[in-house]
């Protein structure tokens, strides 16, 4: 036996990549159930009350906007990432502003 061990890495990481599960479905049908999924993770997000106790609540509005961002870009928007999150910002503080003062009359 010798001292020394020899490792054929080109044939220890083709057997690696073999061991990877392979998609059971297509480009087009990942593509879509991917946006599906972010568009559930963006109405479950906009569903959270973004108003507790009269105070915002800067978390849950940067996570339904970064969701309804991410939903947009999912369904093919050509947009940049910054004009996406930007918008999705304004529109979720205004939805926001517009649940507090709703809570308080």
């Amino acid at each position: 036996m010798s001292l020394s061990r020899r490792i054929d890495w080109t044939a220890a990481m083709r057997d690696m990549r073999a061991d990877r599960a392979k998609p059971t479905h297509g480009f087009l049908a990942s593509r879509s159930l991917e946006a599906a999924r972010l568009d559930r993770l963006a109405r479950e997000a906009a569903s959270a009350p973004l108003v507790i106790a009269g105070a915002y609540d800067r978390s849950a509005i940067m996570t339904a906007a970064i969701a309804q961002a991410r939903a947009q870009r999912a369904k093919g928007s050509k947009a940049p990432w910054r004009q996406l999150i930007g918008t999705a910002l304004r529109f979720t503080w205004a939805r926001a502003k517009s649940a507090r003062n709703t809570g308080a009359h």
